[in-house]
């Protein structure tokens, strides 16, 4: 034998699974997913009783009350389970964030800190958490060998929904509270409840799409592991080991 061997150039940082809280993000997206349903059901019932006050029918006030009590209360579950989920998924999406300089993608836009800090920075808020998980679902594909090869892939469709989907959830509702607030006739109830059963079926449409985003995205990182994690990388990538492929 001759010479010394090749050192490792495993990359680093190590490998952390997040298939234990996707499969808990997964159950409480389920249970969002559901809870908007309910609410949108709420809205349509209103959207019904609306349209029979058009008709000259009156209703108990009894009843009113307890039905917007149950409305209340349907909308604090949805912002609990909102809350929840919150807690769970920016951890989920830092761990994620780190583990593709683990499987080797080099040049990420934006460092590990943007997981959290893309939804708390007014005004970047409105669009850099999709352009992190964009580039955390690309950097995770299993066929992306080569450190740089995630860069030609597009943002998923499914990446779209999720945040068109759950941006348009607050602008609906928020319409709609200010329409009920100030509501002096039947037609104005319509549009707000309306407007309430938009928002509530955006949000189950953004937790369903969420669900398979998070689940996706740790199966593509365990898969590619498997492939490559106890490799070093490829000699072909060598040639680009340059300062700007740490980032």
């Amino acid at each position: 034998m001759t010479g010394h061997t090749q050192p490792s150039l495993r990359p680093l940082p190590l490998f952390v699974s997040t298939l234990g809280t996707a499969q808990l993000l997964g159950a409480l997206f389920v249970v969002m997913a559901a809870a908007s349903w309910i609410a949108a059901g709420y809205d349509l019932g209103e959207l019904q009783v609306s349209s029979a006050m058009q008709k000259g029918l009156e209703l108990d006030a009894r009843q009113r009350a307890a039905h917007s009590e149950a409305g209340r209360l349907l909308g604090w579950a949805q912002l609990g389970c909102a809350g929840v989920v919150a807690t769970l998924f920016l951890p989920w999406l830092y761990h994620a964030r780190v583990n593709v300089r683990a499987l080797g993608a080099r040049r990420l836009r934006y460092p590990r800190e943007w997981a959290y800090l893309a939804f708390l920075v007014p005004g970047l808020n409105l669009i850099r958490p999709l352009q992190v998980l964009s580039e955390v679902w690309r950097a995770s594909a299993p066929d992306t060998e080569h450190p740089l090869a995630w860069q030609g892939r597009p943002t998923p469709g499914l990446a779209w929904a999720w945040w068109g989907l759950l941006c348009a959830w607050p602008v609906l509702e928020a319409s709609s509270a200010l329409l009920l607030q100030h509501a002096a006739d039947p037609a104005r109830l319509q549009l707000g409840h309306g407007l309430s059963l938009l928002g509530n079926a955006c949000a189950a449409g953004s937790a369903t799409a969420a669900y398979f985003l998070v689940n996706r995205i740790s199966g593509d990182q365990e898969s590619k592991w498997r492939t490559y994690g106890d490799c070093a990388l490829p000699e072909t990538t060598l040639a680009h080991q340059a300062p700007e492929l740490s980032t």
